[in-house]
């Protein structure tokens, strides 16, 4: 009911021009909207899993930005801009988190269609595997074979179980905790992922031909740096150990594999699944990151804590409307929920 009066208030907004008012207001012209994306579909992970898009969707999202003559500025330059009090009007900056091939495969193409330049939060230990990543292939592969049974017995999580959405990330847990405890490499967790998928009637060759799940590899991830793509921090593991030593260790072996792929030094940084503590920020500070975005939904301002930037976290859930009034920065008025 309430997101239902809330899209219709947005409605008449934009229809008595508000939205065109606001965007080019002085107060629009102190904020940076940052938009925040995962991934875009290969298949058909966007009926699965919110944090993807389909690639039309996603270029649509660029035809608006396009047509109502939005700034889409690289993210140093838009951050430097804000704290100076310099910023163009309408200004966004595009930001995807985790690096995976389907950006190099449909992302970046879009990008470079409309001339917007973004910024990839490449996280880099999976970069040298040329495999789906475990928890959310298995993820992906509970949520095809629902209604169906899987004995986990021969994965060494005993019982049998049936798939069903709502129960899915407790298994799928079981299944990684598992796999820690064996110490199964890489390719045995590939292999024990195909098994599953033979066992639900998933073609497994499909995945790995069409790469899902995979990250873009170090040469796909130079590729999209020369051309332009601004490449930074998301750690190197994709996690955030609450232990200062693990912690830094994270942020240096992230900005080793970057540069070394890149030839830039990295300074900007992207909590890993948004998750923040108010330990980390000294220990960024320490290690000469000079930027952090969350997945709090909020538009930045001079105000804002350069480690605690808010971004918007585009779904396909997100009308046109909703997304236009954010980029206006009316929705960011409005009652917020956390992401």
């Amino acid at each position: 009911m309430l997101r239902s009066l809330k899209i219709t208030s947005l409605q008449a907004a934009r229809r008595i021009g508000l939205f065109s008012a606001f965007a080019g207001s002085g107060w629009r012209r102190n904020r940076l909207l940052i938009l925040c994306y995962h991934g875009l579909s290969l298949k058909d992970e966007h009926l699965w899993a919110n944090l993807y898009l389909s690639p039309d969707f996603f270029r649509r999202r660029l035809a608006i930005l396009a047509r109502l003559r939005y700034r889409v500025l690289p993210l140093g330059q838009a951050l430097s801009l804000l704290r100076e009090g310099a910023l163009p009007p309408r200004s966004v900056v595009i930001t995807f988190d985790d690096g995976f091939y389907d950006f190099h495969r449909y992302g970046f193409p879009a990008l470079s269609e409309f001339g917007f330049p973004a910024t990839v939060y490449q996280t880099s230990y999976y970069c040298s595997h040329p495999y789906p990543i475990y928890n959310l292939v298995l993820n992906y592969l509970f949520w095809r074979g629902a209604g169906r049974r899987l004995t986990g017995d021969p994965y060494q999580v005993p019982g049998v179980f049936e798939l069903q959405p709502s129960t899915n990330v407790p298994l799928v847990s079981a299944f990684c905790d598992a796999a820690r405890r064996a110490g199964l490499s890489e390719e045995r967790r590939n292999e024990i992922a195909a098994a599953i998928a033979a066992e639900l009637g998933v073609d497994y060759g499909e995945i790995m031909g069409l790469r899902m799940f995979q990250l873009m590899n170090a040469g796909e991830v130079a590729e999209i740096a020369r051309a332009g793509i601004d490449i930074q921090l998301h750690t190197h593991r994709h996690r955030t150990p609450r232990d200062r030593q693990l912690f830094v260790r994270e942020i240096r072996d992230n900005r080793q594999w970057l540069s070394g792929v890149t030839g830039t030094e990295p300074t900007h940084f992207c909590y890993p699944s948004g998750v923040h503590h108010a330990e980390f920020l000294p220990w960024l500070h320490d290690e000469n990151v000079v930027s952090a975005t969350t997945c709090e939904h909020g538009i930045a301002s001079r105000a804002s804590d350069p480690l605690l930037l808010p971004r918007l976290l585009d779904s396909m859930h997100i009308p046109d409307v909703e997304f236009e009034g954010w980029l206006s920065g009316i929705s960011a008025l409005l009652p917020q929920r956390h992401s």
